[in-house]
């Protein structure tokens, strides 16, 4: 899927006039005002689209606009549209991902064999990782980015949550726990501000 958004811009009340009408080839796609912003999730096989409006037609390649990051098309004097293809974010940290399903299944095998008052908590934590990892290993279907990051917090939270219960004296593996929480934590803050900076600032080439 692609996703395109588009700001609509009269330099005058244009209210009561005609929408534009989007088409994909002969395929209608969706009608907006003459002022307004929207996003349109296009099939990766759209080409190019079609704007009508009243009498005035115009047609542009989806080509264009990821040439060029950002695509003005002007229907009339009063009236232009505004087109950017917005970037696919990957959410998925493989490495992220590895280390903290690991740290998970580390922490259910401690809980079964430690004679520790937290072997409950610490083997309800080390599930929890596990569960919503696979989770999001198997979903086929994109991942909402709040969706994630939800997902992520909450990995982070029973990671140092078993961190912090494991005892001094089970030194390697509280070390070992350590280290993959911070490596987490590290990455996620990264991609997390890599994420913000494609939303609010797509055009930075950076």
């Amino acid at each position: 899927m692609k996703k395109l958004h588009l700001t609509t811009t009269s330099k005058m009340n244009l209210a009561g006039n005609y929408s534009v009408f989007i088409y994909a080839e002969t395929n209608f796609i969706n009608e907006v005002d003459t002022s307004s912003q929207t996003n349109l999730l296009l099939d990766h096989t759209v080409e190019e689209l079609t704007f009508v409006y009243g009498n005035v037609q115009r047609t542009i390649s989806l080509a264009q606009i990821n040439e060029k990051k950002k695509q003005s098309i002007q229907l009339t004097e009063d009236l232009s549209i505004e087109l950017r293809l917005v970037p696919r974010i990957y959410l998925l940290d493989q490495t992220n991902l590895i280390l903290s399903l690991l740290s998970g299944l580390l922490a259910v095998a401690y809980s079964i064999f430690t004679t520790s008052n937290w072997k409950e908590l610490l083997f309800l934590s080390g599930s929890t990782i596990i569960v919503l990892l696979l989770f999001m290993i198997l979903y086929k279907h994109p991942i909402h980015t709040g969706h994630y990051n939800l997902r992520m917090f909450m990995t982070i939270s029973a990671l140092l949550l078993i961190f912090f219960l494991i005892p001094i004296e089970n030194w390697t593996i509280k070390t070992l726990i350590g280290l993959s929480t911070f490596t987490v934590i590290t990455r996620f803050i990264k991609d997390y501000q890599r994420t913000l900076a494609l939303v609010y600032n797509p055009f930075n080439k950076s």
